[in-house]
């Protein structure tokens, strides 16, 4: 048993501590102490090197006791109380330096499944990882350090109807009752994979309502460790789950928020260019048809830049200033001049084959940020058209406060947007990583992508309630 004391500052703070972590616990597989405040009604904030010894002292017990700290001082107590400790009981304490309330309860579910000592200060270690990755920190691992098990493994699958996913405490359920079992065991949310015996990790997978989880087994007690984790989730990992009479869709967070009203459908704008074949006294003019639409486009980027600059800043403003540069690419138009001239096409399907051409090779590369860059080239090859057919794209405008429902929509469509107006966006298509959603999470549009069926099972005017942080559109009747 690895026993645990908490050090801190504050006695109320430290008894919040303590509540939260016995929500994680169940059983006896730990203790968990307090050395908190020091005995003085008029000055109550501070720590006491002796009553952090007695804390020590009481969970001598333990094959191993982590003792975590809120503040400087704090560490300074629990090193004095180690000093006055006997020899053989210091030896089995360690001093550990993650966060306070994250690494408590990290600490505790593992301490509480039977982890080792050294188990546990990772753990307690890593309680950060999962708010690092959902920030965006470049120096927070991802869960993809597990493997999955060997192939005569076997696997059953879950869709989690827990409202809020597998937040600390369904996944510290979880953590518990798949610790006694002799089994590799992997937990798997598309193509992520994570060790379900650790609360970390769990939480590395951020698994939110509508997700589907897949626990992969192999070994000895396989069958135990899936039939447990079956039976687990009936029962909601530990929460009670209503059920939801009124319909909702799910799909990728782009942005945190809530919000609620009405349903604003808008349909994506293409211009309709019919293919034709010209002649050779053509030629000239149709490659000077496409200079002036290339001219016309890079002035439509310029004013988008500045749009962009003057409502949200330079950095995003940048975004127009690349595709520019693009456009701007000397090699790209002698490219569609010669295709004019060699297979006597049109303008527009000259421009179309070299800029699909161009979004294609995007769509092949194994980075998923420079993927998302094939809508840029689309949205440049949209704009050009629309010059060449003299069909205007249209602004979406919406009147009234509502929540834009699309198929996809294009960066240039977004900095249009009248953000006062555009309560959160839902897409049916997009993709999290695009410049679409980079740039309506800046002007602080909450965005929903990958929301199948979206057009389809709303109407304009619906009452609807958007959770972008889960990824769930909650429609009224």
């Amino acid at each position: 048993m690895i026993n645990i004391v908490v050090v801190s500052h504050s006695a109320l703070l430290a008894r919040g501590v303590e509540e939260l972590a016995l929500q994680m616990m169940r059983g006896d597989g730990c203790k968990l102490v307090l050395a908190a405040g020091v005995d003085d009604a008029d000055h109550p904030i501070g720590t006491d090197a002796v009553k952090v010894m007695e804390a020590i002292e009481s969970v001598a017990d333990g094959a191993g006791i982590v003792v975590l700290m809120d503040l400087g001082s704090a560490l300074l107590s629990a090193e004095t109380a180690i000093d006055l400790l006997d020899p053989s009981l210091a030896a089995k304490v360690r001093l550990c330096s993650a966060p306070l309330v994250e690494g408590t309860l990290a600490a505790v579910v593992a301490a509480n499944a039977g982890a080792g000592l050294e188990q546990v200060l990772a753990e307690a270690q890593g309680a950060l990882q999962a708010k690092q990755a959902q920030l965006g920190e470049a120096t927070a691992p991802v869960a993809q350090s597990v493997e999955l098990p060997l192939t005569q493994g076997k696997s059953v699958s879950w869709t989690v109807q827990n409202p809020h996913g597998l937040h600390a405490r369904p996944a510290a359920r979880l953590a518990e009752a798949l610790a006694p079992f002799d089994a590799e065991l992997v937990l798997e949310k598309q193509g992520q994979c994570a060790n379900p015996r650790s609360l970390n990790q769990i939480a590395l997978l951020q698994v939110r309502h509508g997700d589907t989880i897949r626990l992969i087994a192999d070994g000895p007690q396989a069958e135990q460790a899936l039939a447990a984790f079956s039976a687990l989730a009936e029962q909601h990992f530990g929460e009670t789950v209503s059920e939801q009479s009124l319909p909702s869709l799910h799909g990728i967070p782009v942005a945190e928020s809530v919000t609620s009203g009405p349903v604003w459908q808008a349909l994506s704008f293409w211009p309709t260019v019919v293919e034709r074949t010209i002649g050779a006294d053509d030629v000239l003019n149709e490659q000077q048809r496409l200079r002036q639409a290339l001219q016309l486009t890079l002035s439509d980027l310029n004013r988008l830049a500045e749009r962009t600059g003057s409502l949200i800043g330079k950095p995003q403003a940048a975004i127009f200033g690349a595709h520019s540069m693009l456009l701007d690419d000397p090699d790209l138009q002698q490219a569609a001049y010669t295709r004019i001239a060699r297979q006597q096409c049109s303008a527009e399907q000259a421009w179309r084959q070299e800029m699909e051409a161009i979004a294609g090779e995007y769509r092949e590369l194994d980075d998923e940020y420079m993927r998302a860059r094939e809508l840029d080239v689309r949205d440049m090859l949209r704009r050009t058209l629309s010059h060449l057919q003299q069909q205007p794209l249209p602004v979406i405008t919406l009147t009234a406060p509502s929540i834009l429902v699309m198929d996809e929509l294009m960066p240039s469509d977004v900095v249009m947007l009248d953000r006062r107006l555009v309560l959160g966006i839902c897409l049916s298509g997009g993709n999290a990583l695009s410049h679409s959603a980079i740039l309506a999470k800046a002007m602080g549009m909450p965005m929903v992508v990958g929301m199948n069926d979206c057009i389809s099972k709303t109407r304009n005017g619906q009452k609807a309630m958007l959770d972008a942080a889960r990824g769930v559109l909650q429609l009224s009747h």
